[in-house]
C-alpha cells in the first residue's frame, strides 16, 4: 500500500488514475493530522510525499524515526535544488522532479507491488 501525502488536486488524481490502472492500493494522507500518524496507522510499504509543502520535510524527519519507517519517494519543483539536497540529506530514498515523478509513476508505483 502507498500513502500519498500530496495536496495539489490535478496531482492527486493523475497519481490516482496510474494506481487504479496498475491495480495498486494507495490512501491518502489526511491534512490535519501529522504525517507519521497516518505512516504508523496505514503502514504503507511506501510514501509519496510533496517536499515543496510548507513543513515537509519536518514532517519527514519524524516519519524517519518511526521503527519501522517506509521507503520514501518525494518531489518538488526543479528550481528547487537546496530543497532537494536537504532531502537526500535527511534520507529520502528517492528525489525527483515534479516531471520526471510525472513521467516514471507508473514505474514508481508499480515498485510496491500489489
Amino acid at each position: 500500500m502507498i500513502l500519498v501525502a500530496v495536496r495539489d488536486l490535478l496531482f492527486r488524481s493523475k497519481i490516482d488514475a496510474a494506481a487504479q490502472r496498475l491495480g495498486v492500493e494507495i490512501a491518502h494522507a489526511p491534512r490535519d493530522g501529522p504525517l507519521a500518524a497516518a505512516v504508523e496507522a496505514r503502514k504503507p510499504s511506501l510514501l509519496l510525499a510533496d517536499l515543496s509543502q510548507p513543513g515537509a520535510l519536518d514532517a519527514l524527519r519524524e516519519v524517519r524515526a518511526l521503527a519501522a519507517p517506509p521507503r520514501i519517494v518525494g518531489f518538488l519543483g526543479h528550481l528547487s535544488t537546496d530543497l532537494m539536497d536537504e532531502a537526500r540529506t535527511l534520507g529520502v530514498d528517492e528525489v525527483l522532479t515534479r516531471g520526471q515523478l510525472a513521467g516514471s509513476l507508473d514505474r514508481v508505483l508499480a515498485s510496491v507491488g500489489r
